[in-house]
């Protein structure tokens, strides 16, 4: 990890001769959580995460500006009151705010290619400029814009046909640099037709995905909609990157037992010709989410060499970093992965405490693991990070009111001691700790 290294003592070290070329399988390879930002980390790992606090002298990093739904940057949604034509048609009305833009305006084009040219001019070390969707539904409804969606079969068409002609001029005046924008939520499907210029980036994201199974292998509804868009974006798109998540973003201190799915779903990416990966997990200042260090490591291993073998790099990691308590963090692991497997029970981003793979008999039996392993631990530096690894499974206790009386009190005054003790900031993505520490106070 970025605090943790673990450098082997040897007398002496004789050098043969050295004869080793590595190629990457990636161009763009980034693990954006807070525990990979550190420069020499991300350096030591191979990555060249764009978050990442990468100088040219640790080998740079791919430079985006900005970084992503930059609809609200482009058309400031200021310009409401005096152009509402700018803004989305939606039954009958134009609609401000935080919504899309109406992407068949030439006013709207003309105003976005004008911009871009200002953010390339401002960022000259850019190398792939966003233009893409805001975060949320809200496209527009508007004869033109509705009728180039309706016949290509998918909202992606009116958003595909207004980045080609930005990537038009941007590729006359700056043949270096690349226009990049998401197939996301409901952009997801390719149109019909209209194809990515050969400087876009189309980003396909994962967002509504089963994260416990392998991609290529489960059967949920919303993996098999993502192979099938998976399959066709790789038909058409020249630059094709993936936007993956890997972490539960409603509750970043759960157990998320997806580490053994890493692997395969990177690999699926590679096969269907994706050349860049973002991997997001738990972003918030304090990070420390559920194994945090352990996947950001397993990540970055990956995207390098996708060959990797996953238990040789889990196991590198435990031994490492848990000392004597590794055991029992490993029969953890598998333990919960287990559950999901051998159930079949499908894991999202946003799965509730509530959900059947964290089931009582499986809580108390990781809680006894967890007590052992912090008794093993054989200095007070492995102690603490047992004790972070432990969160979540004090988390889940809490929420689902595993524990009562005084033994539920000590779990509370525990699990926000060792929280605070680690700096943990955020519980998810909009929560900050201080926050949800109020409910029990």
């Amino acid at each position: 990890s970025s605090k943790v290294i673990k450098i082997p003592k040897m007398r002496e070290i004789r050098l043969g001769r050295i004869d080793d070329v590595e190629v990457h399988y990636l161009e763009y390879r980034d693990v954006h959580d807070t525990e990979a930002f550190d420069a020499d980390w991300a350096a030591r790992n191979k990555l060249n995460s764009a978050f990442s606090r990468l100088d040219e002298g640790r080998g740079g990093k791919v430079s985006y500006f900005p970084f992503v739904h930059s609809f609200d940057m482009l058309i400031p949604r200021e310009l409401y009151g005096r152009h509402p034509e700018y803004f989305p048609l939606i039954e009958g009305k134009r609609v401000g705010g935080y919504a899309q833009r109406c992407l068949s305006n030439p006013d709207v084009v003309r105003l976005a290619k004008e911009r871009v040219e200002e953010w390339i001019g401002e960022h000259p070390e850019t190398k792939i400029v966003s233009v893409s969707q805001n975060d949320t539904g809200k496209w527009c409804q508007c004869p033109e814009c509705s009728s180039l969606d309706e016949a290509e079969g998918s909202p992606s068409a009116s958003i595909l046909n207004f980045v080609n002609k930005i990537a038009e001029e941007v590729g006359k005046r700056h043949p270096g640099v690349l226009i990049d924008t998401l197939a996301y939520q409901y952009s997801r499907k390719p149109p019909k037709s209209i194809k990515p210029r050969a400087n876009v980036v189309i980003r396909l994201c994962t967002i509504e995905c089963c994260f416990s199974h392998p991609l290529e292998r489960c059967d949920s509804e919303q993996n098999v909609r993502f192979r099938e868009d998976l399959a066709a974006w790789s038909k058409v798109a020249p630059n094709l990157y993936v936007w993956d998540y890997v972490t539960n973003f409603a509750n970043y201190l759960m157990p998320f037992p997806n580490l053994y799915v890493l692997k395969p779903n990177i690999r699926l990416f590679i096969k269907n010709g994706v050349k860049g990966v973002f991997e997001e997990g738990n972003y918030s200042p304090g990070g420390n989410g559920e194994f945090a260090e352990l996947r950001s490591y397993m990540l970055a291993k990956l995207l390098w060499d996708p060959d990797s073998d996953v238990d040789i790099v889990l196991d590198e990691f435990l031994t490492n970093y848990y000392g004597k308590s590794s055991r029992l963090i490993k029969e953890y692991v598998e333990l919960m992965h287990e559950k999901v497997r051998e159930e079949n029970i499908h894991v999202s981003i946003y799965s509730p405490p509530a959900s059947e793979y964290l089931s009582k008999d499986v809580i108390t039996k990781a809680d006894e693991l967890f007590e052992e392993a912090e008794n093993l631990a054989e200095s007070a530096e492995v102690r603490a990070r047992v004790k972070i690894a432990r969160l979540p499974i004090q988390y889940v206790m809490i929420e689902r009111d595993f524990a009562s009386g005084e033994e539920r009190a000590r779990v509370i005054a525990d699990f926000f001691a060792e929280a605070e003790r680690a700096g943990v900031t955020h519980i998810n993505e909009w929560t900050a700790m201080s926050d949800y520490r109020k409910k029990f106070t």
